[in-house]
């Protein structure tokens, strides 16, 4: 079962300004969807869906048929979307758009922070630090 408080809990300890460079100490998840739909696809499985966002793409997820997005809360639209579309997206066009080193040291922290939190091999059985 996939825990949305855990997996926030441990995406807050590993998005740190100093981890990522486009990250701002106001929003940490400012402009990282991409990063993050395709960590939470890489690491709990699900599908990467996409939307129009002004000129660009915003990324998120659906994993057990509920549409997860960690950018904003629950309740706010990303800025500059109108309505979530639900388009399909695959990890190769999400890649494309993010920073493939940020992605390496965000993917890190995350799994560090993931195993202090709950332990990957509680959680997923073959995921380990």
């Amino acid at each position: 079962m996939f825990n949305k408080m855990i997996v926030y809990e441990a995406l807050k300890r590993s998005l740190a300004p100093d981890s990522i460079r486009r990250l701002t100490p106001d929003n940490q998840t400012n402009g990282q969807d991409g990063i993050i739909s395709l960590l939470i696809h890489d690491v709990f499985g699900g599908e990467i869906l996409k939307t129009h966002k002004e000129k660009d793409w915003h990324f998120y997820n659906r994993i057990d048929g509920e549409r997860v997005d960690f950018t904003k809360s629950e309740k706010q639209k990303p800025v500059g979307v109108t309505k979530f579309e639900d388009i399909p997206s695959t990890p190769d066009e999400t890649y494309d758009y993010i920073d493939k080193e940020d992605y390496s040291t965000f993917f890190m922290k995350f799994v560090r922070a993931f195993e202090e939190t709950i332990g990957l091999d509680k959680y997923n059985p073959g995921y380990s630090v």
